[in-house]
């Protein structure tokens, strides 16, 4: 019998019709006196809900409630009593909604310590008010459960989804539900040799941060604009993200020393008041990608770091750039710009090119993605092959390289609709694609090994850039990935 840790691991991957097919195959379906088993198939079905169109949609979000509230039976807790009651008023019963939210409430009313935190107790009440129809006591229940845990993001962010199913359900406006999400994500990025003391660009910095009032800032550490906004972000309040294109030592060499003295301790302060630091690393034995690719490798996993987060949070996302007078924005800022979230781009004066020692060479490394193919059949090899689409053989399985990083996304999931199970990943890299590089090769290789066939696998900074240049996909973390080189993460795309 397979775990039920397992079966929600595999339904959180994206993977929800093989999480079911396991479900019922391991006979857990069957069990109607185990709560977790209960609760698992309420959370199975509302996943098959939320794909469904119509009347099925509807009767799925019925069974799920059935489910829930069965588990709620056995088990007297709150979590999935709101849940049964949520889900039966999408499933087209309001009566049953409204008498599962008013056992919710006696619940509470005899257990307070029932729910798991403060925030829980008054939130769970929110929702059940509001599935009630008594809105005005919803919302100040929602006010109080704000308060208790005023930075608990994903927790308000979990319940204004909720809020939003049934408002909507309801066909009444949401907007109110404005003033309780978490605050703005902020993506920054922009021109190094400027005048850092131009008082019209730091009052335009400054009134931007504190109009928008970003709860969240995204960028690297670059002399000049990175750490004109990284700065006054910290002054806000922000939580500063920091991505770095190289180890810390390296990229302060690099990007901040040939810059000016001046700016060595200010990186220092902002390195060490930084929420995180991620680096995007390389593997052993790899050469070190070019300034430029790497610079652009970043800023596209960035720009996705600082979107989903947004994401997340059920907030929104916005960026902005500083160049110079004039100048076009750096060559990748585009696809930020052809998402449609907001942006906003500074002009300032350039003060001097940067220095010509550090100046990069020219390179025939570029991004490229790497769809690597365990499995494949040689009928599905030539059909691709006819279509256009080379692959490489190599040991383990073949591999597909294209600078058209959405175009490889497109053509994994041909290969998961053609109907024989493969199995699948995708790096994306800074790449020469008359050598790419045996490292990179290794470590696609080794995460598509790490697939059961389905949805395909990544790793992190890849899974950051698909955020942002495929919104409609659902990328999920799973775990990790132990290889000779190390545990890395491992994400879904589905």
């Amino acid at each position: 019998m397979t775990p039920l840790t397992q079966i929600l691991s595999i339904a959180r991957a994206g993977n929800p019709a093989r999480a079911w097919a396991m479900f019922q195959s391991s006979g857990w379906d069957a069990r109607t006196d185990d709560p977790k088993a209960l609760t698992l198939k309420g959370r199975l079905l509302k996943d098959q809900a939320k794909a469904a169109q119509g009347a099925e949609r509807v009767r799925l979000y019925g069974l799920a409630a059935e489910a829930y509230a069965a588990a709620a039976q056995i088990e007297q807790a709150s979590y999935p009593l709101i849940n049964a009651a949520t889900l039966a008023f999408l499933g087209g019963r309001p009566e049953r909604a409204v008498q599962l939210a008013g056992d919710v409430l006696d619940l509470l009313a005899d257990r307070p310590d029932e729910a798991e935190t403060a925030y829980w107790l008054a939130a769970t009440r929110s929702e059940a008010l509001l599935l009630l129809g008594k809105n005005a006591e919803a919302r100040a229940a929602l006010t109080e459960a704000m308060a208790t845990a005023p930075e608990a993001w994903e927790d308000h962010a979990a319940t204004i989804g909720q809020f939003e199913l049934i408002l909507a359900e309801h066909n009444e406006d949401d907007s109110w539900l404005n003033r309780h999400r978490p605050p703005p994500s902020l993506y920054f990025s922009g021109l190094i040799a400027l005048d850092e003391n131009d008082p019209k660009l730091l009052d335009q910095i400054e009134t931007i941060i504190a109009q928008d009032e970003p709860g969240f800032g995204f960028g690297a550490l670059t002399a000049g604009a990175d750490i004109l906004i990284a700065e006054a972000l910290h002054r806000a309040g922000a939580e500063l993200h920091i991505t770095l294109p190289y180890p810390v030592a390296r990229f302060r060499e690099l990007s901040v020393e040939p810059y000016g003295d001046h700016w060595l301790p200010r990186f220092d302060m902002l390195m060490t008041a930084a929420a995180r630091v991620d680096i995007l690393s390389q593997m052993p034995g790899e050469d070190e990608r070019p300034v430029d690719v790497a610079v652009d490798l970043c800023n596209l996993v960035t720009m996705g770091q600082c979107a989903r987060n947004a994401s997340i949070l059920c907030s929104s996302a916005k960026a902005i750039t500083i160049v110079g007078t004039g100048e076009d924005t750096r060559r990748l800022f585009p696809i930020w710009q052809q998402s449609g979230r907001d942006h906003l781009i500074l002009e300032t004066r350039r003060t001097s090119d940067r220095p010509r020692a550090r100046r990069a060479p020219a390179t025939i490394e570029q991004l490229h993605a790497i769809l690597w193919v365990k499995d494949m059949s040689s009928l599905q090899l030539a059909d691709q092959q006819e279509a256009g689409f080379d692959f490489v053989a190599a040991q383990g399985g073949h591999y597909h390289l294209s600078r058209d990083l959405t175009g490889a996304l497109t053509l994994a999931r041909k290969l998961e609709e053609a109907g024989d199970i493969v199995k699948t990943s995708m790096v994306i890299d800074a790449i020469d694609p008359s050598v790419p590089p045996t490292a990179i090769l290794q470590r696609a290789e080794d995460i598509a090994h790490a697939s059961e066939g389905g949805p395909l696998l990544t790793d992190h900074k890849t899974a950051m850039a698909l955020t942002l240049l495929a919104p409609d996909r659902a990328i999920q973390e799973i775990g990790e990935l132990q290889t000779a080189y190390g545990f890395i993460p491992l994400w879904s795309i589905s």
